[in-house]
Formats: structure tokens, C-alpha cells, sequence
């Protein structure tokens, strides 16, 4: 009884095989492998990484948070150590010759540096804060995380243009 419902419902278990034949290994030289090696890397897929995703606000203000970290932290360190090596290379760095230095930049440059300067900044502190905020449990729904991220953008946008113009 059992193994007559078994025969009725017989499966084939290999389908589609392929019979392998042993052949002897060929002794290539070294041009000849690194020509394989290459003909394989060119048929290899390219991973897509980020270009294939839709950018969501989430993970751009995340990265450019990062980003501006890395640029606003960057400059602090590279001008503390400027500041401390300058009597040993015989520089003044002074306020009064920074100050003089920023006078003699022509306006639409001072503009930009200082737009770039504030944007990075301020956007900083502010996703450092929504980030904060985050922490302690708040907004981490997806209308809480659209919310805050326009609050950045936003307070960053004001926070610029003081900064900027005045």
C-alpha cells in the first residue's frame, strides 16, 4: 500500500546533469595565467554599490553628516597644528594677520569660504543634535525621521545665511 503510492509519484531527483570528463591538466606559463586571470576580471559583474538605490533622506543626511564631520574636524586639526608650528617655521598666524589676510579676499570668494564654512558647521551641529535626539528614543519613526531631517536642512539654511551675511 505504501510503496504503491511511492511508485505512482516517482520524481526524477537529477535533472538537466552533465557528465564531466576527467582531462589531464595543461602546464601554463605565467603570461598565459595572468591572460586567463584577466579575461576572468573583465567578465566578472561590477558591484552596483550605491547607484542603484533611490537616495532617501535617512541615509544622505546621515552621510553628509558624516562628511561635513570629517571636513569641520579636518580643518580644526590642520589649523591647531598650523597655529602651534608656526614660531618654529617663523609664521604669524596671528588674529591680527588673519584678520588682515581675510580683508584682502576679494568679496564673492570671502562669501563662498564663509557659506562653506557655515554650512558645514551649522549642519553639523544640527544633525549632531537630531542624531542626539534620536538616541534618547524620539522621532525614530519614518514621519519622525522625515520631520527632523527637514528641520536640519532648514535650521541649517537660517543658520547659513547669518552666518554667511552677517
Amino acid at each position: 500500500m505504501f510503496s504503491a503510492a511511492i511508485s505512482k509519484t516517482r520524481v526524477p531527483i537529477v535533472r538537466n546533469a552533465r557528465a564531466f570528463v576527467a582531462t589531464a591538466q595543461r602546464k601554463t606559463s605565467e603570461e598565459s595565467q595572468a591572460a586567463i586571470a584577466e579575461r576572468a576580471r573583465k567578465n566578472r559583474p561590477v558591484s552596483p554599490h550605491l547607484g542603484i538605490y533611490k537616495p532617501q533622506m535617512s541615509w544622505v543626511l546621515s552621510g553628509l553628516h558624516r562628511n561635513t564631520g570629517v571636513l569641520v574636524g579636518g580643518a580644526a586639526y590642520l589649523y591647531t597644528a598650523a597655529f602651534g608650528l608656526a614660531p618654529i617655521f617663523g609664521l604669524d598666524l596671528g588674529s591680527v594677520t588673519a584678520a588682515a589676510t581675510v580683508a584682502s579676499i576679494p568679496l564673492p570668494l570671502l562669501l563662498a569660504t564663509k557659506a562653506l564654512i557655515a554650512s558645514s558647521l551649522s549642519f553639523h551641529c544640527f544633525s549632531g543634535i537630531r542624531h542626539l535626539w534620536w538616541d534618547s528614543g524620539r522621532s525614530v519613526t519614518n514621519q519622525g525621521v522625515f520631520k527632523s531631517g527637514y528641520a536640519v536642512l532648514t535650521a541649517t539654511a537660517l543658520a547659513t545665511g547669518y552666518l554667511t551675511f552677517f
